[in-house]
């Protein structure tokens, strides 16, 4: 599936955020997943080696990626995850 994402590292150095242009229903993703936090206006899991904070506007914060590309990645991979 072809996404418009965009991905940039965050002003602390500490995630990357990535911006999706579909919305998020967090209470059905978090049914698929395992989180640590799951609100209809937040949910924080671990996905692969990631922690990812997604948020229902489409909007992720992915912390422990090395670089965009993987952040990217992880996103895809996500987002493939619970909407299948």
């Amino acid at each position: 599936m072809t996404r418009n994402i965009t991905v940039s590292l965050c002003s602390g150095r500490t995630a990357y955020e990535v911006k999706v242009t579909e919305k998020i229903n967090l209470i059905s993703a978090a049914k698929k997943v395992k989180a640590k936090v799951a609100t209809k206006h937040i949910m924080i899991l671990d996905f692969s080696d990631a922690e990812v904070s997604l948020f229902p506007s489409g909007r992720m914060l992915i912390k422990r990626v090395a670089n965009e590309t993987e952040a990217l990645n992880i996103a895809n991979d996500l987002l493939d995850y619970i909407s299948g």
